[in-house]
């Protein structure tokens, strides 16, 4: 690296250059500049300006000062040393200049200014002090040490004794308040509960209200709604919600709107018969949700309940039938969790 340097040997680090050539061709260009102009003070220091005097450098009349066209000051090149990035830039001070150099408070607060800081550190010290001494004597501490400590340390005696008197009966009163908010809390959770299964009951007399299956829609509501929209959508596709279902001998509906087969009174051609609509639910959800429970989630993968272990022989548009009418109220239902 190369730069100028002026007849006091002083970098001027705005011209700087990584090749000697550049710097020889910016010290031709300063030296034939025509719009330079070089102030020469009575005390040897020079100013050199590229492109003429700036702005309160023209008067000079009763000032020590002269400025002559084109550069007076002897620059050099040299070859930039490792320390003289950290130098400190040289600036040149006059008083010839009014204004030059406005002075500021932020000066301060310049990291070298090393008696301020400690000025600060004093003052923090002595303000600590003071605040100790003050809560050391004025405090909640001082009060128990005043003249009436007597007084108040026999109150405070007198009120941790009835403290203690009265443990057994505050144990007991914390022990009802702890019942009575579990069954506040009971309560509550029974109350949300109720209103949840009144809505879902609701909705699920939407696809079901002036059918056989009406009847269930208080057991269908409790059941997990995966479940409940299997028991419903199964219920459409095997017996149009009970429209078209089992009886037994004696001609009684059998309750069972799914095509279930199971051990409970079954029929001659091998239904079951249920006891009571909730009896239904509680068994045909039971089975509905041992298959969830083991990774079933749609229509598709329920397709066991119609085919059993194979759909060898129940033909491909038959199987494709059911899995779509078996959906149409499955998603309805489970709404969000179709995959």
């Amino acid at each position: 690296m190369y730069c100028l340097v002026d007849f006091r040997n002083r970098p001027q680090y705005k011209h700087t250059f990584r090749a000697l050539e550049k710097a020889k061709e910016c010290l031709k260009k300063i030296r034939n500049n025509p719009l330079g102009a070089t102030i020469i003070y009575a005390d040897g220091r020079r100013e050199y300006f590229e492109n003429g005097l700036p702005e309160g450098y023209s008067d000079f009349s009763g000032r020590s000062a002269c400025v002559k066209k084109g550069c007076h000051v002897k620059y050099k090149i040299r070859r930039l040393g490792v320390l003289d990035g950290l130098a400190k830039t040289a600036h040149t001070e006059t008083k010839n200049i009014p204004n030059w150099k406005e002075k500021s408070i932020f000066s301060l607060f310049m990291l070298g200014n090393r008696k301020f800081y400690a000025c600060l550190v004093v003052l923090a010290l002595i303000a600590f002090s003071f605040s100790f001494l003050f809560q050391k004597k004025f405090g909640p501490g001082s009060i128990a040490r005043s003249g009436d400590n007597g007084e108040i340390q026999g109150r405070v005696a007198g009120a941790m004794d009835s403290k203690v008197g009265d443990s057994s009966e505050d144990q007991g009163n914390d022990a009802s308040l702890q019942l009575a908010d579990a069954d506040i809390i009971m309560s509550l959770l029974g109350k949300v509960e109720e209103k949840q299964h009144s809505a879902f009951q609701k909705e699920i007399l939407g696809y079901i209200k002036g059918k056989p299956m009406e009847s269930m829609s208080p057991y269908i509501a409790k059941q997990p709604r995966i479940v409940a929209a299997f028991i419903v959508g199964i219920a459409m596709k095997e017996s149009k919600f009970g429209i078209y279902a089992p009886h037994d001998s004696s001609g009684r509906d059998c309750l069972n709107y799914w095509g279930y087969r199971g051990r409970e009174n079954t029929t001659a051609s091998g239904y079951s018969c249920f006891d009571s609509p909730e009896h239904a639910i509680q068994v045909v959800g039971k089975k509905i949700a041992s298959l969830v429970n083991r990774g079933i989630s749609n229509p598709a993968e329920m397709i066991s309940w119609k085919c059993g272990s194979t759909c060898a022989g129940h033909g491909a548009e038959n199987v494709r039938k059911w899995i779509a009418d078996v959906g149409v109220n499955f998603y309805k239902i489970n709404k969000g969790k179709n995959s």
